[in-house]
């Protein structure tokens, strides 16, 4: 009977030892967070031009401002940004208006240099590694381009897309 229990106790272990294995998935996705953009919209005051001030392609006075990033997560060292707009049809480096005036023009620039910026070019910028925020100054103004100006409003639209790197 000892032998018995002894060789049921034994074959209970083997049991145990030859059980089914069960398989383990884990997936997921890695993904590098963007960037937060500061301001969703911005609007872009040119003032009141006179006419008579960018008559023969003369342009407004430059208006400074700037497309702010923040909480950039770490390992994020550049932002690039993509502008996106309708370039204007006689003067195609610089963006369409879409207000009443005609024979004027969105002229796009980077603040420091004063580089014309048009649809399609793209801005890389660092990120600053103590704030973890970008800065990308911009310039804009009104050109005017040839007689038959005519006054009225100024509307221009442009989309900023970002990628990481």
């Amino acid at each position: 009977m000892r032998h018995f229990i002894l060789l049921l106790s034994l074959m209970s272990c083997s049991l145990t030892a030859f059980g089914l294995t069960a398989n383990i998935k884990v997936h997921g996705v890695v993904i590098a967070a963007p960037c937060e953009v500061e301001k969703n919209n911005y609007l872009i005051d040119l003032k009141k031009i006179n006419i008579w001030n960018i008559k023969d392609t003369q342009k407004s006075p430059w208006v400074d401002f700037s497309v702010k990033l923040k909480n950039c997560p770490v390992g994020t060292t550049k932002a690039v940004m993509k502008i996106s707009g309708t370039p204007d049809s006689t003067v195609t480096e610089h963006f369409i208006n879409n207000g009443t005036a005609k024979n004027v023009a969105l002229n796009l620039a980077n603040t420091g240099n004063k580089t014309t910026i048009k649809n399609g070019d793209t801005i890389t910028a660092n990120v600053n590694t103590q704030t973890r925020n970008v800065e990308i100054p911009l310039s804009a103004r009104v050109s005017g381009y040839g007689s038959g100006m005519v006054a009225g409003s100024f509307k221009s639209h442009l989309e900023f897309t970002f990628t990481y790197q």
